[in-house]
C-alpha cells in the first residue's frame, strides 16, 4: 500500500506516509483513494491528537503521476471526473479535525504542494523545492484547487507561482508565506512540533481549526456558532488545565 498510517504513539501523534519513492510519491488513482480513506479513518479516532504528513525516500510528493494522464484525463469531461475525485480526497485532509503538520523534504510540486497547503503547519528542509509548473504541459488548476492555494499565499502569490511556472527553493517559499519555517532537519522538527501540539488540549485545537474554517468561509456566522467558542468552559480538559496551572504542574488532557 502506497499510503501508510502509523498507530498513534503515546502522545497521540500519527504519521501518514506517502510511500512511492520510485516515482517521488506521485499519486495514482488508487493512492488518492487510499489517501482519502486514511484521512477518514483518522477523523473518527479520538486517540489522534496530531498528524504528520511525510513522503518516503527523501521527497514529499510530485503530484499526480503524469504517466496516467492519457487514461484518466482523455478530454475535458473525463478530466472533470478525475478532478472532482482527487479534490474530494484532498478535502478529507483539509477538513480533518486533528492538527496536521507537513514535513517537507525534497520535491514538493504540483499536487504535492497542494497537499502541503492543506496542512495547518508546513515545515521544510533547507533543500526542499516547490512549484506548480502545470503550464509547462498546458494544464490548469480548477477553482477549488486555486482557492486552497490562494488561502495560503493570496491571489497575487498564487498567480506568481502559476504564471511563472518556476520550481523554487525553501527560503523563497518561506517568503511567499507557503511555509511555517525552514530547518536543517525537517523530520526531527516536525516530530517535535507534533508532540508539542499533541500534549496540549485536543478539544481546544480541534475547535480552533473549526473556527478558522468558519471565518475563512466569509459567511455570516450564526449565534450558535459564535456561542460554541465558550463550550470549552464546560469541558473536563478546562478543569484539568486550570487546576494544573494553579498547581504549577503539566496538565494531562483527556479530550472531553
Amino acid at each position: 500500500m502506497a499510503i501508510k498510517v502509523s498507530q498513534p504513539d503515546e502522545d497521540g501523534v500519527v504519521t501518514l506516509l506517502m510511500d512511492r519513492p520510485e516515482k517521488r510519491n506521485a499519486f495514482t488513482w488508487d493512492m488518492y483513494e487510499a489517501f482519502g480513506a486514511a484521512c477518514d479513518g483518522l477523523q473518527g479516532n479520538d486517540a489522534v491528537r496530531c498528524v504528520v504528513l511525510r513522503g518516503a525516500g527523501g521527497d514529499f510528493c510530485s503530484g499526480s503521476d503524469i504517466g496516467g494522464f492519457d487514461e484518466s484525463r482523455a478530454g475535458a469531461e473525463q478530466a472533470k471526473v478525475y478532478a472532482d475525485f482527487t479534490v474530494a480526497m484532498f478535502d478529507r485532509l483539509k477538513n480533518l479535525r486533528h492538527p496536521t503538520v507537513a514535513c517537507i523534504e525534497g520535491v514538493c510540486v504540483g499536487g504535492g504542494l497542494e497537499i502541503a497547503a492543506l496542512c495547518d503547519l508546513r515545515i521544510a528542509q533547507q533543500d526542499a523545492r516547490f512549484g506548480i509548473p502545470v503550464n509547462r504541459i498546458g494544464l490548469t488548476l480548477d477553482h477549488c484547487e486555486l482557492a486552497d492555494l490562494a488561502a495560503v499565499v493570496g491571489h497575487g502569490g498564487a498567480l506568481e507561482i502559476l504564471l511563472e511556472g518556476r520550481v523554487f527553493g525553501a527560503q523563497e517559499a518561506l517568503a511567499k508565506g507557503l511555509l511555517s519555517r525552514v530547518v536543517d532537519d525537517a523530520w526531527s522538527d516536525a516530530c517535535d512540533t507534533a508532540r508539542r501540539i499533541a500534549r496540549l488540549a485536543p478539544l481546544s485545537n480541534r475547535w480552533h481549526k473549526k473556527f478558522i474554517r468558519q471565518l475563512q468561509s466569509g459567511r455570516e456566522l450564526t449565534q450558535a456558532e459564535r456561542d460554541e467558542a465558550y463550550a470549552c468552559f464546560d469541558t473536563e480538559d478546562y478543569r484539568v488545565g486550570s487546576q494544573a496551572f494553579l498547581d504549577k504542574q503539566r496538565p494531562r488532557f483527556v479530550g472531553r
